[in-house]
């Protein structure tokens, strides 16, 4: 098992030239964001940490909160929805508090940059495994195909973001990789392999769990109801990681909570007791500021849409937000290749829901995406593995169209479903041996390469300038 594990994380023969290029990139990329915040937070005594990280870390819609466990641990996560994300976090915090005794500074960027260029690499790798060795491409189209998952713009800024969200891919990539060869070899996608990768895939994110049931429901078939696999692999783990996340709610959650309400309940009497104090026109002005902040909660309540319960699970979708501008400008659109207007910014801040391109150049490129997308999924309608990476992608689409779970800022979620796309692309070029197909397949390299290409180069320039803007020009 530990041997078959071990050789999963080997780099092959074929692959170490395009690792080692892959890898300048992240490491680059990764240098240019640690170098920009650097002064920053190196600064001897500098804080509060969630300030600076609150208010100076910019990076559209994810948050900071790894940067602040790693620097004063505690669960700051969604325990629900990331049930395991603080204890992945916990030995980063083990080190970073060693580094900064010895050093007298805080080391967050270095340290949390580890895992995630980590887990970038291995999730190139992994997409070209599966283009190279499940679909059955030939080297060449393979390393094409995931140059062109690597340029899209919200897989491209995963690298240097220190969140979630490349970690997700790099479990959800592993997940199609194993599965892949064992729908290829025809072997059983083993209850003890989709039972590790169930608890840690869903207790970074709670909802990619389900991809790894759909993945041996896809490779097991009918075995997969039988009760000793969904005894082993369905229910024993997710009653584990729910245990995880009630233990972890109550242990450091509640308590957290009840001492903030506590906290809160004495400023709002002492509140009350300065504004009786104020004479009319300082409660004007008070009462005007207090406007101006209900405003500003009000345009974010706006832009969350309306949920279709205000508890639960429910509380975070969304029903009121347009399905069909989210497609064209967020879905297939920011995520693929960013808008110049609002660059990474907050959608709960300054940035709108819906920003539209400044060129029709990048709705026809958009549309070139999605029709080789259509017409690979058509090509390769009888592959398994096909299926099965579409689930992945229907699975979100549920997710985040249907229900609109963070739909107000979907393009962050673009590392958990935008592999798909160069998957279902690679079938075009599977079986484009000679003669018409031959030229077919040419022609189809080519317009990929052209994409690859332009996608590289303009989302790559606008993160490479907003990386190299002093950090004092966007406050």
């Amino acid at each position: 098992m530990m041997k078959e594990v071990f050789g999963l994380f080997r780099i092959k023969p074929e692959e170490r030239i395009q690792a080692a290029v892959a890898l300048t990139v992240i490491v680059a990329l990764n240098a240019l964001f640690i170098s920009r915040l650097h002064e920053l937070f190196l600064q001897p005594g500098f804080g509060p940490y969630w300030h600076a990280f609150e208010h100076e870390l910019h990076l559209s819609g994810y948050d900071p909160y790894t940067y602040l466990m790693v620097t004063d641990w505690d669960v700051f996560y969604e325990t629900h929805r990331h049930p395991l994300l603080a204890f992945l976090v916990w030995p980063l915090w083990l080190l970073n508090q060693g580094l900064t005794w010895l050093l007298g500074v805080n080391c967050v960027q270095y340290v949390v940059a580890l895992p995630i260029i980590a887990c970038s690499l291995y999730a190139y790798i992994f997409l070209y495994r599966i283009l190279r060795e499940v679909v059955g491409l030939r080297q060449g189209d393979a390393t094409l195909l995931t140059a062109f998952g690597y340029s899209m713009a919200y897989v491209l800024l995963a690298v240097i973001v220190p969140d979630h969200f490349t970690v997700s891919m790099f479990l959800l990539l592993l997940t199609l990789y194993i599965s892949g060869m064992c729908i290829r070899k025809g072997r059983e996608f083993r209850w003890w392999q989709s039972a590790i990768l169930f608890y840690i895939t869903a207790g970074v994110t709670l909802s990619n769990g389900i991809l790894v049931f759909l993945s041996g429901l896809f490779v097991n078939k009918r075995d997969f109801f039988r009760p000793k696999y969904l005894l082993l692999a369905v229910i024993l783990p997710s009653a584990l990681l729910w245990a995880t996340a009630v233990w972890q709610h109550q242990a450091f959650v509640e308590p957290r909570q009840q001492a903030k309400e506590k906290v809160k309940k004495a400023e709002n009497e002492k509140e009350k007791e300065r504004v009786a104090q104020m004479t009319d026109d300082e409660r004007a002005r008070y009462e005007a500021k207090k406007a101006r902040r209900e405003a500003v909660l009000q345009r974010q309540a706006e832009k969350t849409g309306q949920p279709i319960e205000d508890h639960g699970y429910l509380k975070w979708t969304d029903i009121s937000t347009s399905r069909w501008e989210t497609a064209y400008e967020n879905f297939f659109g920011e995520s693929l290749q960013s808008h110049q207007d609002f660059f990474l910014e907050d959608a709960l801040v300054l940035r709108p829901v819906f920003v539209p391109y400044r060129w029709w150049l990048s709705y026809v490129v958009e549309a070139v995406i999605l029709l080789l997308f259509v017409a690979g999924i058509w090509l390769g309608r009888r592959s398994h593995m096909l299926w099965m990476s579409l689930s992945f992608l229907g699975f979100n689409i549920f997710l985040h169209i249907i229900l609109g779970f963070g739909i107000n800022e979907i393009y962050i979620m673009t590392p958990h479903w935008a592999f798909v796309l160069p998957i279902a692309v690679g079938y075009l070029l599977k079986d484009s041996g000679d003669g018409r197909q031959k030229r077919g397949g040419r022609n189809i390299r080519l317009a990929v390469l052209l994409l690859t290409v332009y996608l590289l180069t303009y989302n790559g320039w606008l993160l490479t300038e907003f990386l190299l803007t002093p950090i004092k020009a966007v406050l």
